[in-house]
């Protein structure tokens, strides 16, 4: 891509398949270069892949802070489907927490550009997100609630599709990733909630309800 905001991508990309320290090499390297270029879209969306890279460390409200001034940027800047991208991360990231997350605004953006795959994508994360159970008033099991609250979107996101019945192959394609980055999402999931195998995340899911 032009412009070199490909590098963005790879380090996003990297992130999801649980590699930030390796994400932040390729982000410190493509920096400096944009700051001797004085490349401010790339700087920019570097500032996105970097606050996923925080919130994967669990520097969550640093991550907030930085997506938000990443998404304000990139608006000012004209380069709306990114800021539709940094607006989806963001949603993303406060769907980890208490309460309601909104993907209005990512939506509105990607219609917009008219970026149907990712419309789409948003349309899995929200039903992902509104299929998260309402907490019984006694109470979740305090392990299990706190195992479901750990996954990240990209984790909820490949948990829901297999609660469909989707395959890796399809879950990828629906995705936008790849089979491999399916599979080490899987086993990531598998191993935040204390399962073996893709009939556990539905057993645990339907207990989770059913609580």
């Amino acid at each position: 891509p032009a412009r070199g905001r490909w590098h963005g991508d790879l380090a996003e990309a990297l992130v999801r398949v649980g590699e930030p320290a390796e994400a932040q090499d390729v982000i410190d390297a493509a920096r400096a270069h944009a700051l001797r270029l004085r490349r401010e879209s790339v700087l920019a969306v570097l500032d996105r892949a970097e606050a996923l890279v925080r919130a994967a460390r669990g520097e969550v409200e640093a991550a907030e802070r930085q997506l938000t001034a990443a998404r304000d940027r990139l608006a000012t800047l004209g380069y709306g489907l990114e800021e539709a991208r940094a607006a989806y991360a963001l949603a993303g990231l406060r769907a980890g927490r208490p309460g309601p997350a909104s993907y209005d605004e990512a939506t509105r953006l990607f219609r917009r550009c008219r970026a149907m795959p990712w419309l789409r994508l948003v349309g899995t994360a929200t039903v992902t997100d509104t299929a998260k159970p309402e907490p019984h008033p006694a109470g979740p099991a305090p392990g299990e609630a706190a195992a479901l609250d750990s996954l990240a979107a990209t984790e909820r996101q490949v948990a829901a599709l297999v609660m469909e019945g989707a395959t890796n192959r399809e879950i990828a394609a629906r995705l936008f990733i790849s089979v491999k980055t399916v599979e080490a999402t899987l086993t990531r999931v598998y191993r935040k909630l204390g399962i073996r195998s893709r009939v556990d995340i539905v057993r645990l899911a339907a207990g989770h309800r059913a609580g």
